[in-house]
């Protein structure tokens, strides 16, 4: 029986690790390969739970596909192993930072491309029944176009999403009590809690405005106390450089119209 293999490190996030994995297909002298999201057993509910989540999402193009789960032992220790698409591209956050490093900002066509995508990926999300909670540049594989041209982009990342009932929200009620990344969170994620649909709208609008400027919404080189007042208090600024249909889609983003 043909066996998956982990080759070598990609990364690191807060559930365990992520390998670079390799299937030989003895039969056909073919092989696959994936990134293979690795955990403790003991540490793997959000794994867990983003290999429920990705089996009801399959069939999206921009939303990450899973292949399988599996449990290893490593040094003596189970560890829960999910399988899933290697991006080759990296993230968008690696896109956002490469672009800025050739003095080169993304043209407002690539941004429009890439926002499309977002947003079908995000409303196939919502479809399900999910919201996804921590959307941000980091969190979003980029992927070869197999036609040439600019690149595929999907959602990544579902270990702290909320299963959240059609026109519901979920609330906590406590002050500073968002789910995911602080710069891309919402103003009402920090007030009270609250987490709806309209939580992930936000964070593409903060990945969108990110991809035309090179820079995050927030200034966040103070406290964490800081940034959080910024985004209880204030508004992000839209550049003026960008075009009226740029600002209008960032408007559409701002906090009136994020709510819901």
């Amino acid at each position: 029986m043909d066996k998956w293999m982990k080759l070598f490190l990609l990364g690191a996030g807060s559930y365990g690790n992520v390998y670079y994995a390799v299937k030989f297909h003895s039969s056909s002298l073919s092989a696959e390969v994936a990134a293979v999201k690795c955990s403790d057993y003991h540490r793997t509910n959000s794994l867990e739970l983003e290999a429920k989540i990705l089996t009801t999402l399959k069939g999206c193009p921009n939303v990450i596909q899973s292949f399988e789960s599996s449990v290893s032992m490593a040094n003596g220790i189970p560890t829960y192993n999910l399988f899933l698409e290697y991006a080759c591209g990296g993230s968008l956050h690696d896109l956002i930072i490469n672009s800025k490093k050739g003095m080169m900002k993304m043209s407002e066509l690539e941004v429009g491309f890439y926002a499309y995508q977002l947003l079908n990926g995000i409303q196939h999300v919502h479809k399900k029944g999910w919201i996804h909670c921590d959307i941000k540049p980091a969190n979003i594989l980029v992927f070869d176009n197999e036609r040439g041209g600019m690149h595929k982009l999907k959602l990544a990342d579902f270990g702290l999403s909320l299963r959240v009932d059609d026109g519901m929200a979920y609330m906590t009620g406590r002050p500073l009590s968002n789910r995911g990344t602080l710069l891309y969170a919402p103003q009402e994620s920090l007030t009270c809690g609250y987490h709806s649909k309209a939580y992930d709208i936000w964070s593409i609008g903060c990945t969108v405005a990110e991809m035309m400027t090179g820079s995050r919404v927030w200034n966040s080189r103070g406290t964490k106390e800081y940034l959080e007042w910024q985004i209880m208090n204030k508004y992000p600024v839209i550049p003026s450089i960008v075009s009226e249909n740029a600002k209008d889609f960032l408007h559409r983003n701002s906090r009136e119209d994020s709510q819901g």
